[in-house]
């Protein structure tokens, strides 16, 4: 069984990256910004949360906040 944080770890990194092709996106389609950026910021909030739950358990660098957890 995977453990709680690895688990946190894996999803904080798929969202971290719908999150960036979102802002990706809304940067290259700025016309379509307002339909999309609720759920850009929806990504954002959900973000935050699970940095919450991970920090909870060990520290996080700025580099995993910015660039993700390496799972290997």
């Amino acid at each position: 069984m995977v453990d709680k944080l690895y688990q946190l770890k894996w999803e904080y990194n798929h969202t971290l990256n719908r999150y960036y092709n979102g802002c990706n996106y809304i940067e290259e389609y700025s016309e379509e910004a307002d339909k999309y950026l609720p759920a850009v910021l929806e990504l954002l909030g959900k973000l935050n949360n699970l940095l919450e739950q991970i920090q909870k358990k060990q520290l996080i660098s700025e580099a995993e906040i910015l660039g993700g957890f390496e799972l290997c």
